[in-house]
């Protein structure tokens, strides 16, 4: 496979996946509407963050961490699962939606936002296992380190830019206008959205301890 070959499957397979509804989109969208842009764009910044040590699984050879210590895998699904239902939970409060609460600017600590992207990404198992079934398909000995810098380059800066899109087009005048009778009901729902995907991100976890026992 030529190099531009290897970076466009890259490139589509990421976007695609990317695009497709989950926690990331989930979290993106409630903060953006509970807080506000800024808030939504400090999230994006996390998730893109924390794509850079799921490159490192599949792009410099460190995939042989999920082979040696398959434990980990179901460790981030417990801990990514119990981070997401305790989000959810936290959003489904009714202080969570007040009008003050998504007043912009009041997004507390820009850390905080940032944190949650950050973690978010990092703690979703099915992220890892795409990155390191992605690249160990399709990276090999061969592969340049100049392309391989390439490809991580690329994905971190589309990561971010699609996620600070989600953010900038939710809180959008004109978008907030529309959605300004329904922001309560979107609240929620992605609230529910992030509970049900930590729950089930738990049971998938528990399931290789059933089924040893």
């Amino acid at each position: 496979m030529s190099a531009w070959a290897l970076f466009l499957t890259v490139a589509v397979a990421h976007q695609l996946a990317m695009m497709s509804p989950g926690p990331d989109f989930a979290v993106v969208t409630q903060q953006t509407l509970r807080f506000g842009r800024r808030a939504g764009v400090l999230v994006a910044a996390g998730i893109a963050s924390s794509i850079v040590i799921h490159l490192a699984y599949g792009l410099f050879g460190l995939s042989w961490i999920t082979q040696h210590v398959p434990g980990l895998l179901d460790g981030l699904r417990l801990a990514g699962g119990a981070v997401l239902i305790l989000m959810g939970a936290a959003a489904l409060r009714p202080a969570a939606n007040t009008a003050t609460a998504r007043e912009p600017g009041r997004d507390g600590n820009p850390l905080r936002r940032f944190g949650l992207g950050f973690a978010t990404n990092l703690l979703n198992p099915k992220a890892a296992l795409f990155f390191v079934a992605l690249f160990t398909s399709v990276i090999s000995a061969q592969t340049s380190i100049a392309l391989r810098l390439a490809l991580a380059g690329w994905i971190v800066a589309t990561t971010f830019a699609w996620f600070a899109f989600v953010a900038l087009t939710l809180s959008a005048p004109g978008v907030q206008a529309r959605l300004q009778r329904h922001t309560d009901l979107i609240q929620r729902g992605m609230a529910l959205l992030l509970v049900a995907l930590g729950a089930g991100m738990l049971w998938a976890g528990f399931q290789p301890w059933n089924a040893s026992s």
